[in-house]
């Protein structure tokens, strides 16, 4: 392990990214028939890549952060020509992005009423954790002193 602390935007990430991935094998939609209610995780067929890619994105975030400060890993300075920075925001506006369009759309699954589940909800917080964290990432290597 790192003997340096982690900073609070890497944790930050570290954890949004694990919620999200917890939390997306739990009640993504519940559907409500006139027999019984279903319920239907990020996972499940019919919403698999739709729902489930925040929690991937997520999921990348916190396993990249994590390898470089507990594994000991170094990885290059740039990944598809952005800073490490850049990639987090990019990637965690992915995520945020994706579950706020799955918040505006309006949910009819099967043709019956159809809610969002606790697993959406926390995934949806989770996504704005993840752009805290990669903001807070921005704001941190800003005040780092250059070398010269």
């Amino acid at each position: 392990m790192n003997n340096r602390n982690l900073p609070p935007a890497n944790i930050v990430i570290m954890v949004s990214g694990a919620i999200m991935l917890i939390a997306s094998f739990l009640a993504f939609y519940k559907i409500s028939t006139p027999v019984s209610t279903l319920t239907l995780n990020a996972w499940d067929r019919g919403i698999f890549m739709t729902a489930t890619l925040p929690a991937l994105l997520g999921a990348l975030m916190a396993l990249q952060i994590g390898l470089v400060a507990f594994g000991n890993i170094t990885m290059p300075n740039r990944v598809l020509g952005l800073t490490w920075d850049q990639f987090h925001v990019v990637l965690s506006f992915q995520a945020a992005l994706l579950m706020l369009t799955l918040l505006a759309r309006e949910p009819n699954l099967l043709g019956f009423p159809t809610t969002f589940g606790v697993g959406f909800w926390v995934m949806l917080f989770g996504s704005g954790g993840l752009v805290l964290g990669a903001f807070m990432r921005v704001v941190a290597s800003r005040r780092r002193p250059r070398a010269i």
